[in-house]
């Protein structure tokens, strides 16, 4: 086997700030304003990007002082056992495969731009068959190296951020504040009096708002999930708040600037993407046309992204013996084929399905965004318990307020945004559990659950039971 490169900062950055400029900053102002006022929508971005500042700042702070193990999920093991990692690891995997499904609708929507015959919904039988060969195009394109892949996606980054500076200077020009600041605490839905301020109200536009903006912030763990293919921990911790940084402040900016345009009822009712929809409506065609070229580019380098990371995430798992071998197996690029091609044969299986789905791109990126927030709350639960079994650790007053805010953030995203999803994420985990089982045999262990795991994996049972009787209910 040929000796595996090690990645910089700029790859390991770029990668980051792939996966969060992926589809949902050119759809998210259309989703933020079916739902929310342009002072909601503010608050709902401070008390996001600060929840994923502590996710990141306790993150740092662990790769520093625990700089042993693999990524994300060895802090997961270490707050909540074997398990814990199991389930970290496995709802990254899953947040991947089913995020693909919205990168791969929308990716449909902008090439509609182009060819027709591919409908605007993203789920025709012509735009699955075509997003069907780019994800299989993917899967032989990534089994051929790692490092490759990420080289080519921090090409693809540079290239994609073009478009939405023109779409940025455009709407800057256009911008009249007095149309940003008329109805701003009222969406257009008219939930309370016209221009007034009412708390109820913009508390829930901000929890209508969350779920959206979870989905952009997915990708800023992706330098930690690859710290092991990187030149060091601490270049993998500086990309990710580097990147954090970035890709907030260019997705606030293009998700803010169409309130001052026009009113949000005008913008939404312009159609999706939103970004495509308002360039045309400024510059004719040729705006719609660029922006639909830079989705492509955008969503493919996402795609790539959130193909990597849940195929590293199992050959984890496998090598930790929390999966059977055969989900690590390496061909001579380092690649866990076999990883590989399940993610991709459940991702192309879940997008045939959308077909009959009436919102491919909405369930999509909602149960992705309700899967990660999974994997994201066990860096904030440990970061909490490191804390307080390590009383003279320098900083940890700070570190221990950091973890705090980190886990009611979560906890707070789960249950007003994402709880049915939640549920729902239950079933795939009781599959998961089947070869947790098997692996955990395969290792020797006379009890493949202790107590407390056999009341965790009984717990996400009757989860996964009422997630399914929901779904069915259409609830």
């Amino acid at each position: 086997m040929e000796e595996r490169k090690k990645l910089g900062f700029f790859p390991m950055f770029a990668s980051i700030l792939a996966g969060m400029i992926g589809s949902g900053v050119y759809d998210l102002s259309y989703q933020l304003g079916l739902v929310a006022s342009p002072g909601a929508v503010i608050i709902a971005w401070a008390v996001c990007f600060i929840g994923m500042l502590t996710f990141t700042l306790s993150l740092m702070n662990l790769l520093n002082k625990e700089p042993e193990g693999d990524g994300l999920y060895v802090y997961a093991n270490k707050a909540a056992g074997p398990l814990g990692e199991f389930m970290s690891a496995w709802g990254y995997w899953m947040s991947g495969w089913i995020g693909n499904i919205a990168f791969a609708t929308m990716m449909m929507i902008a090439l509609s731009t182009f060819f027709p015959v591919l409908g605007d919904t993203g789920t025709s039988w012509p735009a699955i068959i075509v997003a069907s060969v780019i994800m299989w195009a993917l899967f032989f394109f990534i089994n051929r190296g790692v490092e490759s892949a990420m080289i080519i996606n921090s090409i693809l980054t540079v290239i994609k951020v073009i478009p939405l500076v023109l779409f940025f200077v455009v709407v800057v020009v256009s911008f009249n504040f007095g149309v940003f600041t008329t109805d701003f605490w009222t969406n257009f839905a008219g939930n309370v009096t016209h221009g007034g301020f009412d708390a109820q109200s913009v508390f829930d536009q901000v929890t209508n708002s969350i779920m959206s903006l979870v989905w952009v912030f997915m990708g800023i763990e992706t330098a930690a999930l690859m710290s092991r293919r990187a030149q060091s921990k601490s270049i993998a911790a500086s990309a990710s708040i580097t990147g954090l940084a970035c890709g907030t402040i260019l997705m606030f900016i293009i998700s803010i600037l169409p309130y001052g345009v026009m009113t949000a009822d005008e913008f939404v009712a312009l159609g999706e993407p939103s970004v495509a929809r308002m360039l045309e409506l400024y510059i004719g065609p040729i705006g719609g046309h660029l922006i639909s070229a830079a989705m492509v580019i955008s969503i493919l380098g996402a795609w790539i992204n959130y193909t990597l990371g849940p195929t590293e995430s199992l050959l984890i798992l496998s090598d930790h013996g929390l999966l059977p071998k055969k989900f690590g197996e390496l061909n001579d690029r380092g690649v866990p084929t076999f990883s590989l091609f399940l993610t991709t044969l459940l991702g192309n299986l879940l997008l045939i399905s959308m077909h009959f789905t009436e919102d491919a791109y909405n369930f999509g990126y909602s149960l992705s965004a309700s899967a990660i927030l999974i994997t994201w709350v066990f860096i904030t639960i440990y970061q909490v318990k490191r804390g307080i079994q390590h009383p003279d650790d320098p900083g940890r007053v700070k570190n221990l307020v950091i973890g705090v805010i980190g886990c009611v953030y979560f906890f707070y995203a789960m249950f007003v945004s994402g709880i049915s999803y939640i549920l729902l994420c239950g079933v795939l985990y009781v599959v998961g559990f089947f070869f947790y089982y098997k692996a955990r045999k395969d290792e020797g262990m006379e009890a493949a659950f202790n107590g407390r795991e056999k009341l965790a994996v009984a717990a996400v049972a009757v989860a996964a039971v009422v997630g399914l009787v929901m779904y069915v209910m259409g609830m």
